[in-house]
Formats: structure tokens, C-alpha cells, sequence
């Protein structure tokens, strides 16, 4: 069967001498995984500079049926070029950044199209930014966990003044386990979702906290979607983040 959609790149692994497979979050078909072979010559069908994280791709593509694990990539075009997501390193960190979270995140294997047109919308006006660009990702991580069924509680009275990861609320008191976050850190995540609660779009042009809250902050958005999303591990493009924007 022959799809046609909309993708943005996740991640792509090299598969032999001109092959690569690629994983993409799609409009239609969620997460999907490509087998994709590369132009050997100038003349060939897919260049691997399409397949930088978080480049949006309209593509065709064969599968016998929805759902199949490795799919057959038949045609992509860029359905949007970034001007400058690839060349200021601070925006292709943090798209290095999404990208993996992003992959590590989503598994769902059924489309929804309002996240993807968000999430594709978002990228190009981040794409365009020239001024508040530091705090982008933030705002990317909680539209993330709302995706996920995840998104944080309000916080609804003065005296909960912790957040619990793993439960995903504020709390009067600190947790007995070790997944929370302190009055300081939890102000800050009050004060990050009523910033978004108050844009149109969910993505403000805000810069909000000092190099070292938002680096705190950050790895407090990080450990919440790799706790809901149970992974083991943090994200490696994290500390390639952090040196950035330090």
C-alpha cells in the first residue's frame, strides 16, 4: 500500500554504504521507520541533508500495511527549509535535543495530526526567532507531556510548594522518594506553565530565568518525560544543551 503524509526527522543511522534508516514522527501514521537509500550521485533520489534531526519532510511511501515496522521511502521533499536552525549552533542544539527526546518519547504508531501541525508550526517560528530563543525547549518539553497525557497539575494553593515528578502535581511537602522538585525549582515550573497558559500559541518568545534556574529547570523537564515515559536512561544531546546555553 502506498501513504502519503507529512514527517519530521528524528533520527537517522547509517544501514550499510548508502543506506540509512530513518525514524520520523508523521502527521498520519505517528512514529514510522524508513529504509532509505541515498544518492550515490548528484543525480540520486534523497540526499542525506534531508535527514537532519527535526527537518519536515512530505513523503510517499510503500507499506503492506499500516503499522509495519520498516516502511520503504519512495519520495520526500522538503516541505519547509529551515533558514537558520543549522547554522546558529545554539537552535541546532536544541533541535539535536528534541529530536532525541522526541524519539525516546513518542512510540504511538497512530497519527495526530493537531500535535503534528503544533509541533511543525512551533519549529518554523522557532526557525525564524531572532530573540528569545533560550527557554524555547522548555516550552517544547511541556507541549511534549501534554502529548503524553502527562501534562503537570496547576498549582491550586499557595502552600504546595514542591512539585512530585512521578506524580505530576505540587505538593505541600517533599515527597518520600527522591523525584521532586524544591520551593525554588517549583515557583519556576509555576511560573514557565502560566507563561504558556497565557500565549496564543503555547510557544512565547520569553526568556525568563537566569542561565542557572533554567539549566535546573530544564533537567527537571527532562527527568519528568523520561519518568513518564519510562526510560532508564537521560538523553545524551542534554549536556551538549547545557554547555550552550551556560
Amino acid at each position: 500500500m502506498r501513504l502519503q503524509t507529512e514527517g519530521i526527522v528524528l533520527s537517522a543511522t547509517r544501514y550499510g554504504d548508502n543506506r540509512l534508516i530513518v525514524n520520523m514522527y508523521t502527521r498520519q501514521e505517528g512514529r514510522r521507520a524508513f529504509l532509505v537509500r541515498l544518492a550515490a550521485k548528484s543525480r540520486g533520489r534523497f540526499r542525506s541533508s534531508y535527514f537532519f534531526p527535526l527537518t519536515q519532510l512530505e513523503l510517499v511511501f510503500d507499506s503492506l500495511h499500516s503499522g509495519d515496522e520498516l516502511c520503504y521511502l519512495t519520495e520526500a521533499r522538503l516541505a519547509y527549509v529551515y533558514r537558520d536552525m543549522y547554522a546558529d549552533i545554539r537552535k541546532s542544539s536544541v533541535a539535536c535535543f528534541l529530536a532525541e527526546v522526541m524519539g525516546r518519547c513518542i512510540s504511538q504508531a497512530e497519527g495526530a495530526p493537531w500535535f503534528y501541525d503544533s509541533l511543525a508550526a512551533a519549529l518554523r517560528g522557532f526557525d525564524a526567532r531572532r530573540q528569545g530563543v533560550s527557554d524555547f525547549h522548555l516550552f517544547f518539553l511541556l507541549a511534549l507531556a501534554g502529548f503524553l497525557g502527562v501534562y503537570p497539575s496547576e498549582r491550586k494553593r499557595a502552600e504546595d510548594a514542591y512539585f512530585d515528578l512521578r506524580e505530576g502535581a505540587f505538593v505541600p511537602e517533599p515527597p518520600s522518594h527522591r523525584d521532586y522538585l524544591d520551593a525554588c525549582q517549583a515557583d519556576d515550573l509555576a511560573m514557565l506553565m502560566d507563561a504558556r497558559r497565557q500565549s496564543a500559541d503555547g510557544f512565547p518568545e520569553a526568556n525568563l530565568f537566569p542561565s542557572g534556574r533554567r539549566q535546573a529547570l530544564l533537567h527537571a523537564l527532562a527527568d519528568y518525560c523520561r519518568i513518564h515515559a519510562g526510560l532508564d536512561q537521560g538523553f545524551r544531546t542534554l549536556d551538549v544543551l547545557e554547555d550552550v546555553f551556560r
